[in-house]
């Protein structure tokens, strides 16, 4: 009996079974006729036709996606399309909208500096690999009129110089390396100094500034601008003092600047290709 319950012609029984009793249900729900309760022969049938449903669903979709493979491919590269479209024209509008904002900030400079000359906006192109000073490229170079050490500024300060030059770009030097010494003035107490840089400082983000008077009035908080020379011209926002110190030589002072500039954040900068007094 055990070896009958494993046969192969057990199973055929219990799958011809199986199916008669299948049509049964179908032809008693189907026809009315009722051998069973109709609410049981529901609650037996509902499992053979959710997977019925299941199967002719799955199929139906299986022949539409090969069927249009074709037409759903091209509608789905018509959407990336407008989606590239539209994420760029979203890209041109913040572009335009900080050019701008670059622009009247400038036109506010410029009306109180009648005498500077500017270049049209420059964009960083490339941050110069290496550099723990925070050097960078811009795209317009000498045949947008901009010279060796014309001075870079952005809207809300100066950035450094133009230390290299070629026809097409600009490689700028900004204000933390120790190649660019500024002559700085605090507006509060018009205290004069020199930016003197170095690794430690600018690993920080910060200018020292030497040359301070023992006797001067410098404190934290105090705003920095350009005091003027051949190079850079006066009143051109710096940054602010950080803290003061004495020197060791007990004679000066020194002041530690916070750019008004994040030198890694910078998108566009202009150039001041002329002024009065500016070192042919």
């Amino acid at each position: 009996m055990k070896e009958f319950l494993h046969s192969v012609k057990f199973k055929i029984i219990i799958c011809i079974f199986a199916l008669v009793f299948g049509i049964m249900i179908y032809a008693a729900i189907a026809g009315d006729n009722i051998i069973f309760p109709r609410s049981i022969l529901e609650t037996i049938a509902q499992p053979f036709v959710t997977a019925g449903k299941a199967v002719s669903d799955w199929t139906s979709n299986t022949i539409d996606t090969l069927v249009n493979a074709g037409k759903y491919r091209e509608e789905n590269e018509r959407l990336k399309e407008m989606l590239t479209e539209m994420y760029g024209q979203i890209i041109d509008k913040e572009k335009t909208d900080a050019e701008n904002e670059q622009y009247r900030t400038i036109l506010g400079i410029a009306e109180e500096h009648n005498d500077y000359k500017w270049s049209s906006p420059c964009s960083v192109i490339a941050r110069n690999a290496g550099d723990i000073y925070a050097g960078f490229t811009i795209d317009k170079g000498s045949r947008d009129g901009i010279a060796l050490y014309d001075p870079v500024f952005t809207s809300v300060g100066l950035v450094g110089v133009v230390s290299e030059l070629s026809e097409h770009y600009s490689v700028v030097k900004t204000i933390l390396s120790p190649d660019v010494s500024v002559g700085v003035m605090s507006t509060a107490s018009k205290t004069v100094g020199v930016t003197e840089n170095d690794a430690e400082y600018a690993a920080e983000g910060l200018c020292l500034i030497s040359y301070v008077s023992k006797s001067s009035i410098i404190g934290e908080g105090d705003t920095v601008v350009t005091s003027g020379s051949s190079v850079f011209p006066e009143n051109m926002i710096v940054g602010t003092i950080k803290r003061v110190f004495d020197d060791k030589n007990g004679l000066t002072r020194h002041a530690v600047l916070e750019p008004s500039v994040d030198f890694y954040k910078i998108s566009y900068v202009f150039v001041v290709i002329g002024f009065n007094g500016q070192e042919e």
